[in-house]
């Protein structure tokens, strides 16, 4: 029975520290999504060095701005041809330059960018002012979306992996009800029963987030190797302080429901032997 309770231990962590690698790791690629969304302010008119310098510091000192880049309409023009190059000679199409200068602004999250997106349209030097409003709105539903249901199914899962490992030792402390009786006949107090078995359950639950944690940590090495072969531009979770607590959580959750669940077990049992 001590088998199968480690059995149970180790495969319930495993589950749970899987879906905790796949909400963070999807909430990584959400907030990564999010953050690269971009606000474009165009300047119809010729604009100075000085009159650059001057928008891009009015731009930056806005709240929630990362990063403000200026490009020339001669820049984007030649780099707007360059992406039709082969396909379509829009040199001899279009004579004249079409495209206005450009300011890129990078706002620091998505749930910012309607907000900054505003100020900028009211700058006088500004003729249009364009970002993806409604995209930025999925992106942050998803993302909320994504943390909420996150930590509701974590915390599911932590319920079900303690009433799975509470009946497993129970079995355990059942198989030992015949001592557990003959201690109490001779005059043992409930400290001195509970205690083995407490100590049983702090080893199984050690045991179990030492197999946990070596089954996670190979299996998400190889998983990453593979999704950076086959996906590259899927941004997997690598950070060695993220993942450290990821897999501390596990272990540590791990011995917290060895120790519980052969406390709630055997105090259970000693009620009903009462």
């Amino acid at each position: 029975m001590s088998v199968v309770s480690l059995v149970t231990i180790t495969v319930s962590l495993v589950v749970f520290g899987s879906f905790l690698l796949a909400v963070i790791n999807l909430g990584n690629i959400a907030s990564l999504m999010g953050s690269k969304m971009e606000i474009v302010a165009y300047v119809d008119r010729d604009i100075d060095s000085l009159g650059i310098n001057s928008t891009v510091n009015e731009m930056s000192k806005i709240e929630g701005v990362a990063e403000v880049k200026y490009i020339t309409k001669e820049k984007a023009w030649e780099t707007f041809k360059a992406d039709y190059e082969g396909r379509l000679a829009l040199g001899e199409i279009v004579r004249e330059n079409p495209l206005p200068n450009t300011f890129v602004v990078r706002v620091k999250s998505p749930q910012m960018i309607g907000a900054v997106a505003k100020k900028i349209s009211n700058m006088t030097t500004i003729d249009e002012v364009r970002y993806s409003g409604n995209l930025a709105d999925r992106f942050q539903t998803l993302l909320d979306a994504v943390r909420i249901s996150g930590m509701v199914l974590v915390f599911l899962l932590i319920v079900a992996t303690l009433l799975i490992v509470v009946n497993t030792i129970k079995l355990t402390v059942m198989a030992r009800q015949t001592d557990i009786y003959i201690m109490r006949l001779v005059g043992a107090a409930n400290s001195f029963i509970k205690w083995p078995f407490m100590v049983e359950g702090l080893l199984i639950g050690v045991i179990g987030s030492a197999f946990s944690f070596i089954i996670l940590k190979f299996s998400y090495d190889l998983v990453v190797y593979e999704v950076n072969n086959f996906l590259p531009f899927v941004p997997m979770i690598t950070s060695g302080y993220q993942l450290f607590w990821v897999y501390l959580s596990v272990c540590l959750i791990g011995v917290f429901l060895g120790m519980i669940g052969a406390y709630i077990s055997v105090n259970s049992l000693l009620k009903e032997n009462v």
